[in-house]
């Protein structure tokens, strides 16, 4: 009786222990993404998306596949001249939770400033993230992505 209760103790320890490596590696594609994103780096973002990718946006709806998603960030938030745009976390927001056998899925709040020509940076909203990502032989990509309850700073 108490050999099985020790086993899964046992096997319980040790996926415990597998998981902030885990967290580790996808935050760190997670942190790459939006370095890239905020740098208007559409291979990079690219280079981060599976190519079954499908991002959910409360504002702008849906979209599918990796040259849709990177063609609709290029244009959108990087299309406006003169434009510049930058998200961040909100500290303390984000959460990490892993899908066994496939990946893990981060979620959390994030933040958008804007910053036209020469004008100081300002808060322009904040909404809500939750993106799965797939752990491939290669490294993490983002498999699906919602960004919802958008609202206007203030």
């Amino acid at each position: 009786m108490r050999i099985p209760i020790v086993i899964a103790a046992l096997l319980y320890a040790s996926a415990a222990s597998a998981v902030p490596k885990e967290v580790d590696g996808v935050l760190a594609a997670d942190a790459a993404f939006w370095r890239a994103f905020n740098q208007c780096d559409a291979a990079a973002m690219g280079r981060l998306l599976a190519a079954d990718i499908e991002f959910y946006h409360d504002k702008t709806g849906l979209t599918e596949g990796r040259d849709k998603v990177v063609e609709s960030l290029v244009k959108g938030p990087c299309g406006t001249p003169g434009l510049r745009v930058r998200r961040e976390e909100v500290a303390g927001s984000v959460a990490v939770d892993p899908v066994p056998g496939h990946g893990a899925m981060v979620s959390g709040v994030h933040r958008f400033y804007a910053k036209q020509g020469n004008t100081p940076e300002r808060l322009d909203g904040d909404a809500r993230f939750a993106v799965v990502w797939r752990k491939t032989v290669t490294g993490w990509e983002m498999e699906r992505v919602l960004s919802y309850a958008h609202r206007p700073a203030g």
